[in-house]
Formats: C-alpha cells, sequence, structure tokens
C-alpha cells in the first residue's frame, strides 16, 4: 500500500501561512496520503505544538511519519474485520466516552479560569507560607541556575561574556544568545531558570558542573566546561538556598500559587461532579 507524502517545500509554505495567519490555503489541504486515508492539514496543526517555523517543521515531519504508519496499519485492521468484533466496539465506546469527559473537563476549567475562579492573591500566599513554615525549609542546597550550550570553545566563551554584562534587556539578550550559538537556540530558550531545585533535580551532564555550582554564588557566571568535541556549556547562578534554610516568601511565591491553583481546581471537579451526580442520578 503506497505513501503520498505531499513535497516538504508544500509542508513548509502551509506551515509558513498558518504561522503568517494567512487563510490563504484550502481549509481541508491535503498534506500526506496512504491508502484511501488522507491527513489534513488542519488536523496535522492541531495535532503539533511547535515555538517557531523550524521547531514546527520538526514537529510536522515526526507526527506525519507516525500518522503514515498507525494508517497503513489501521486499514489492515479494517480489512482484517476488527473494528466490527464485539471487544473493539466496546474499546471504542469506552474510549469515546473518555475522551468527550476530558473535553467537556478541560473546556469547563478554562471558562472557570478565564472567570478568575482559579486566581490566587497575595494575601492567599502570605497565610499559606505563614501556616506551614516548615515545608518551605530545604533539606539540601537548591539552586536557580541558567545553562547555555554552544557547539564549540570560542561560541560558548562569547556567550559567558554576554552572560557577564551588567545591563541588557532579556528580548536583546535572547536574541544575541541566539544568534551566537544558533545550534543551540531552542535548548537555551527553554533552559531558563524558573525555580530553585536542588542538584539531583538538575540533571546537570557531569561532575564538574556540580562541583563548580557548589562553589558559585549568585550572580556568579561559571567558566566554560566541555561536554564533548562540538558541546560546551556555561551557567549562570540567580539564585541558592543552603541546606537547612527557610525559601523567602519571593522565592516560594510561584510554588505556592501553583500549589494553591491546583487545589482549587480539584475543588471546582469536585462542584463540577457533584452537581453532574445530582442531575443524571
Amino acid at each position: 500500500m503506497p505513501w503520498h507524502p505531499v513535497p516538504h517545500s508544500v509542508l513548509a509554505a502551509a506551515v509558513a501561512l498558518l504561522l503568517a495567519g494567512c487563510g490563504a490555503l484550502p481549509e481541508n489541504d491535503v498534506v500526506a496520503k496512504a491508502g484511501k486515508l488522507e491527513l489534513t492539514r488542519d488536523e496535522l496543526l492541531a495535532s503539533i505544538s511547535y515555538r517557531d517555523a523550524r521547531d514546527s517543521l520538526t514537529a510536522a515531519s515526526i507526527y506525519i511519519e507516525d500518522w503514515k504508519e498507525m494508517a497503513v496499519l489501521y486499514q489492515s485492521a479494517l480489512a482484517a474485520g476488527v473494528e466490527e468484533e464485539g471487544e473493539t466496539q466496546l474499546l471504542i465506546r469506552k474510549a469515546v466516552r473518555q475522551i468527550t469527559v476530558q473535553r467537556y473537563i478541560d473546556r469547563m476549567l478554562s471558562r472557570a479560569s478565564e472567570e478568575g475562579a482559579f486566581a490566587v492573591d497575595s494575601d492567599e500566599i502570605r497565610a499559606f507560607y505563614e501556616t506551614f513554615p516548615s515545608e518551605f525549609v530545604c533539606t539540601e542546597p537548591h539552586y536557580a541556575v541558567e545553562r547555555y550550550y554552544a557547539a564549540s570553545a570560542e561560541r560558548a566563551a562569547r556567550l559567558r561574556d554576554l552572560l557577564l554584562e551588567e545591563v541588557r534587556s532579556p528580548d536583546d539578550f535572547h536574541e544575541r544568545v541566539g544568534r551566537t550559538a544558533p545550534d543551540h537556540a531552542e535548548t537555551n530558550r527553554a533552559l531558563v531558570a524558573s525555580r530553585l531545585k536542588p542538584v539531583r533535580r538538575l540533571f546537570l551532564e557531569n561532575e564538574r558542573m556540580k562541583s563548580l555550582l557548589e562553589g558559585m554564588q549568585p550572580g556568579a557566571v561559571s567558566p566554560v566546561v566541555a561536554l564533548g568535541d562540538t558541546l560546551y556549556v556555561v551557567m549562570a547562578l540567580r539564585d541558592r538556598v543552603g541546606a537547612g534554610e527557610r525559601l523567602s516568601l519571593a522565592q516560594a511565591r510561584k510554588e505556592i500559587e501553583e500549589l494553591l491553583t491546583v487545589e482549587k481546581q480539584k475543588q471546582y471537579y469536585s462542584t463540577l461532579l457533584k452537581q453532574a451526580r445530582e442531575t443524571y442520578k
């Protein structure tokens, strides 16, 4: 059963038009075929996530290959009569219920969130912090560290110089990082420090990085560390808390906000379930 992929240039154009907000392409543009099945542009774009045009093409390529494999196997299963079997129909109905319920819950949660049902204010955060003081004592050192990767020692040294600049705008900085180390632009963008973590949760590549980090103070930038012939890294420590020390309210704020948000979502779900039970006894 032959595969009929659309040329890469056509797929690239479709994604580029979408990212540009252009609606010139037909609604059901076909991007791949397998036997009698067709993968439309709408299905493809609804099935992938991406940050930019390059990332979108990679995600699209991977999804299309997976789709083609599934499509030919699905048609083989249909030819064998598997879909008509009672157990298959039972599993299909179960899957439909689960998907429908999950989409309903997601929709209701999204609507409630837009209405501010899960908003957490500063008083709630402070109250939680003061009520559970022991929850924010670190049993081991915690670090908020940024890592920036490059394909050569020279490029990594240039990244280090950027990190040592005292005055910089975030947007300009990340743009310059991307130009300096284009081969690792996506990785560098994703690894910006967000919160304090113990070393074991930083997943550092080697012991030298761990040793350097343990000797650094907030604001410090590490030397360039070679991870291989074509991979180098520089670390910037933004914050740290020692073993036995308690996170400050500012340091714990993000974690508390997430905990309280999840708790409000759980309470909302319980209310939603209670209402459904009362309606459909």
